[in-house]
């Protein structure tokens, strides 16, 4: 009873918190293209995001959203992973407009992060 509706806990609502499945999809509705930080790239399509190639192709380490393009030369496919802005300070950092990162692809940092 009372006023309002169903204010529970889990269960309710569309498809619980969050939402739908989301990410992006590949295919040829998503153009990829370098940003000027070396070994980093944006996904252009319905959303943008910024992207990494992924070097373990078909995996996913941390359940992030993976998008596959065909490669330009009519080869392969190249496999890029999601960064999401929300989990890394680094991407959140870049999308904000940070000038250096300090480090380009092949250096070796020791990551100390308390995720997962």
């Amino acid at each position: 009873g009372g006023r309002g509706g169903d204010r529970g806990g889990r269960g309710g609502g569309f498809r619980g918190r969050g939402g739908g499945r989301g990410g992006m999809r590949g295919g040829k509705r998503v153009f990829i293209e370098p940003h000027r930080h070396e070994g980093i790239f944006v996904a252009k399509g319905k959303e943008d995001a910024l992207v990494t190639k992924n070097l373990a192709v078909g995996e996913s380490v941390y359940g992030e959203k993976r998008i596959s393009v065909d490669d330009d030369n009519g080869g392969d496919k190249i496999e890029y992973r999601v960064w999401n802005p929300f989990r890394s300070k680094l991407a959140a950092g870049i999308i904000n407009g940070l000038e250096h990162i300090h480090m380009g692809p092949g250096s070796r940092v020791l990551y100390l992060g308390a995720a997962s």
